[in-house]
Order: C-alpha cells, then sequence, then structure tokens
C-alpha cells in the first residue's frame, strides 16, 4: 500500500482524548452525585493524580491547536466519540496516549498517516506515539521535510463462522470466558497442529502489539517491521496426563492461526475491553494478517525493548 506523501499545508484531522478527571466528572452527573469532586476535595489518594494529569492533557491539546493555527494549516478537532469518518483529510493526529491511537486506528483503513502526540508523557507510556505537545512544532517540521520515519505495522483480520468482524487489530486479542473467574475452553489450530485446551485464556498479537499485554504474560518483544504472529495461552489448566504443546509460539502471520470456542458464553476483545464479540459453543475465530497496515509517523522502536 503506497504512502501519500504529505503536501506542505494539509488538511489535518485532530482527535482527542477526555481526560479521566473529564470522564468521571460525566459520570457522576449522569450518576446524579458529585463522588469525584467530593474525593477531591477530601483530598483522597486515589484520585491525587486526576487534577494534573488533566491540566497536563489541556495543555497539550491547546499546544496543539494553536500550533495549526500558527502554520495556517486547515483543520478539525474532534473528540474521539464524535469521530464517524476520516475521509478527505491528508494526516490524522491523536493527541492522548496509546488508548487514542488504538482507537482511531481502528477508523482508518486506507494509506493516511498517523501521528501520535502523548498529551501526558508523566503518566502515559505512549508507545506509539511520536512527540508530545511541547516538542509539537519540531516534530511537524520532521513530518512535512520527511525526516520523520514512516512505518507500516501489521494489524490482524478477525472473521467469525467465516464473516469478517471490525475493527482491524492494531495491537492484540484476547479470547476467554466473559467471566474472567471461569475457565476458557478452546480448541486451537495452530499450522497442522490441533489441541484442546482449558486455560485462562489465549493472547494473539501483532508485532505491535508485542509489548502490550502479551509482553507481561511472558511473551516476547517482536521487530516493529516484522510480518509476524505470536499467542500465548494465560495461565494453562495442565491436563493430567501429557502435556500441551501449543502453549504459546511465533509464526508468519499469513498462516494465521483458529480458535474453536468451546464456551457458551465467550468473548473476543479486539485491543482492549471495548470492541467486544461473543461467541458460543463451536464458533470459529480466524485470525490473519489480511488487514491493510497502519501508516504510522515517527515511532521509536528502540522505546519498545527498553
Amino acid at each position: 500500500m503506497p504512502t501519500p506523501k504529505i503536501p506542505p499545508r494539509p488538511r489535518t484531522l485532530v482527535v482527542h482524548k477526555r481526560s479521566a478527571l473529564e470522564e468521571y466528572r460525566r459520570a457522576d452527573t449522569r450518576a446524579g452525585h458529585d463522588e469525584t469532586d467530593d474525593l477531591l476535595e477530601a483530598g483522597n489518594e486515589a484520585v491525587a493524580r486526576l487534577r494534573p494529569s488533566h491540566e497536563r492533557h489541556q495543555i497539550s491539546l491547546e499546544q496543539v491547536r494553536q500550533e495549526l493555527e500558527h502554520r495556517s494549516w486547515p483543520h478539525d478537532v474532534l473528540y474521539r466519540g464524535d469521530l464517524e469518518s476520516i475521509a478527505g483529510y491528508d494526516l490524522v493526529i491523536t493527541v492522548g496516549g496509546d488508548g487514542t491511537v488504538l482507537d482511531v486506528s481502528h477508523r482508518l483503513k486506507d494509506a493516511t498517516p498517523l501521528l501520535g502526540v502523548n498529551s501526558d508523557p508523566v503518566s502515559s507510556v505512549g508507545y506509539f506515539c511520536a512527540t508530545t505537545g511541547a516538542d509539537f512544532s519540531e516534530a511537524l517540521t520532521g513530518v512535512i521535510s520527511g525526516r520523520v520515519r514512516t512505518f507500516e505495522l501489521s494489524r490482524f483480520r478477525i472473521a467469525i463462522n467465516g464473516t469478517v468482524i471490525d475493527p482491524p487489530v492494531l495491537n492484540d486479542i484476547l479470547i476467554a470466558d466473559g467471566n474472567p473467574a471461569a475457565t476458557s475452553r478452546y480448541i486451537l489450530e495452530v499450522a497442522s497442529h490441533r489441541e484442546e485446551h482449558r486455560s485462562s485464556g489465549i493472547w494473539v498479537a501483532t508485532p505491535a502489539g508485542s509489548t502490550a499485554a502479551i509482553r507481561s504474560a511472558g511473551g516476547i518483544v517482536l521487530p516493529l517491521g516484522s510480518e509476524l504472529l505470536q499467542y500465548l495461552v494465560r495461565e494453562p489448566y495442565l491436563p493430567p496426563r501429557g502435556r500441551y504443546n501449543l502453549l504459546g509460539g511465533v509464526q508468519p502471520m499469513g498462516d494465521g492461526l483458529t480458535v474453536i470456542s468451546r464456551m457458551r458464553t465467550g468473548c473476543v476483545f479486539l485491543d482492549g475491553p471495548h470492541a467486544v464479540y461473543d461467541v458460543g459453543m463451536g464458533d470459529q475465530i480466524a485470525i490473519t494478517g489480511a488487514a491493510p497496515p497502519l501508516v504510522i509517523l515517527g515511532v521509536d522502536e528502540d522505546r519498545r525493548f527498553a
């Protein structure tokens, strides 16, 4: 998929998150109480970081707006929950963290490049973010000059019983029982091998997602530009006799893998908790690398191995 050249004054879409403080206050308003503000006023340590994080996010968002206005770039600014279409833009900028990048990536199915701005580097890792609000001007100069490196990140395409589902997956997939305390039962098919499992579920990750949950579960970090798939079984319930052979591994994305549910209340989680599909007994989940890649700017691969 060829990456289009970014023009000197690109039509730009800025997509931002709301801070946790904003989200909690909105939830309080819907519930008819002021729990968050009451906790803040009482000095409760559970909410101590909310206000400074909110302020850092707001400053970063304003720095992005001011820089785009200073450069006279045509641009629109949207909260990520209001995003419907990305058609017609030359550049997409996210202001938030990796979660915002993931959210927006689900709407990007062509070669429009994405630049991530970490709005709160004090509390956010931001693997997918190339810059911060403070360094945003320098990053834009690098984007237009071509100094900022472009990556094409492999993504998964998922099909349930032969029907392709959205979104394309940038990070990882978790297949597990909908109840986290219940046993996940499934049949795993990898290449010509097939094995019936009982466990806490199975992670399947892209190279980009290999620094996320699968790494914490004991997986390895894969080169960002590779076309590899990694899977890892969570907390396997070992059989009384014998052993499992398919507890984890790395293979070409093109080979894919298939999971056949033996659960009545199974779930497929795509890139986190928000995109969820229910699966029942006998449902087949096929995972391949056939989705179009995400074009992302300025990712620092060295940070992924730190």
